[in-house]
């Protein structure tokens, strides 16, 4: 079976930015540094030296990036566009604790599955959230909820695209990709609230 790796770090996908070159601020040694590399030592003085392109980029938002990145993705979850959808909408859906609480076990549930089926979890988490708002009339559609959390934190505009995508099939019945398959499962915990 072939490993999946993630298309920000699979060279096969990359372009000619993605790799560049920087004088070390010591010694003025050039470094080629890859779009990926957080900081290198200077084969010239030994200095560390950060990257000044590197972008945490999709870490932002990812599931996955503290295995993509390590220990340099700790801390992000504090900022995550996860936690960032998931606090909005228990500021929109304050009223109704028990929502709250079946998002909560439905956020869990997501991570679980989004991990087993190796997909994005941000759109599962960001339908489930819209649904759910939908549900008790917090919201009426999924670009009001977009656009706040857009306010808060700006949303990658490919996850943007793959939620209203994600929320539309679902909408209109279309339960025929993974996503949409896993995102209407998810729904049975916020359903049966």
């Amino acid at each position: 079976m072939l490993a999946t790796k993630c298309p920000g770090q699979d060279m096969r996908y990359w372009t000619t930015d993605d790799v560049h070159e920087e004088k070390c601020p010591q010694c003025g040694e050039m470094i080629e540094f890859f779009k990926t590399d957080i900081r290198l030592r200077c084969p010239n003085c030994k200095n560390r030296v950060a990257n000044p392109r590197f972008d945490m980029g999709c870490a932002q938002w990812c599931a996955h990036a503290e295995m993509c990145l390590g220990p340099s993705a700790k801390g992000l979850k504090q900022n995550s566009l996860k936690v960032v959808v998931e606090e909005e909408f228990k500021s929109l859906a304050r009223e109704y604790p028990h929502m709250i609480e079946a998002f909560q076990d439905a956020t869990r549930a997501a991570e679980h599955k989004c991990w087993e089926k190796q997909i994005n979890m941000l759109p599962i988490i960001t339908g489930v959230a819209i649904f759910a708002l939908i549900k008790i009339d917090c919201i009426s559609d999924a670009d009001t909820f977009l656009e706040r959390i857009n306010q808060k934190q700006t949303f990658p505009q490919e996850a943007l695209k793959e939620t209203r995508t994600l929320v539309d099939n679902l909408s209109a019945g279309k339960i025929e990709g993974t996503m949409e398959k896993v995102l209407s499962e998810i729904l049975e915990v916020i359903n049966n609230e």
